[in-house]
């Protein structure tokens, strides 16, 4: 029987500290190891100040895609530790990817 496999490169990305306010993005890199195409229903967040993109047409097998995230920091201090759901009729069911980055005080001018 035909299946599709999400398979990422890294499903964990930690950024460098950054200050309140700064916008930065990481793309994680996905292969579909299965035998049949591979298709997003979606791509869930924990809030609003995490953003992602994700291919929107079938992955086929064997072939590479990216889901990029971006993470607003503005209203946001200390640790922040995010979980990306990755939904789609990958044979084992949903995906989690995390971030997490320092927010520091912004600097004063």
């Amino acid at each position: 029987m035909a299946y599709a496999q999400i398979s990422f490169d890294q499903p964990s990305h930690a950024f460098q500290d950054i200050s309140q306010g700064e916008l930065v993005e990481h793309v994680f890199e996905f292969t579909n190891t299965g035998t049949a195409p591979l298709v997003f229903q979606n791509v869930l967040t924990t809030c609003g100040c995490t953003v992602p993109e994700w291919p929107k047409s079938p992955i086929l097998p064997g072939s590479m895609g990216k889901i990029r995230i971006a993470f607003d920091s503005s209203g946001k201090i200390g640790r922040q530790n995010k979980v990306i759901t990755v939904r789609s009729n990958s044979k084992d069911g949903d995906y989690q990817l995390r971030i997490s980055v320092m927010v520091l005080p912004r600097k004063k001018q």
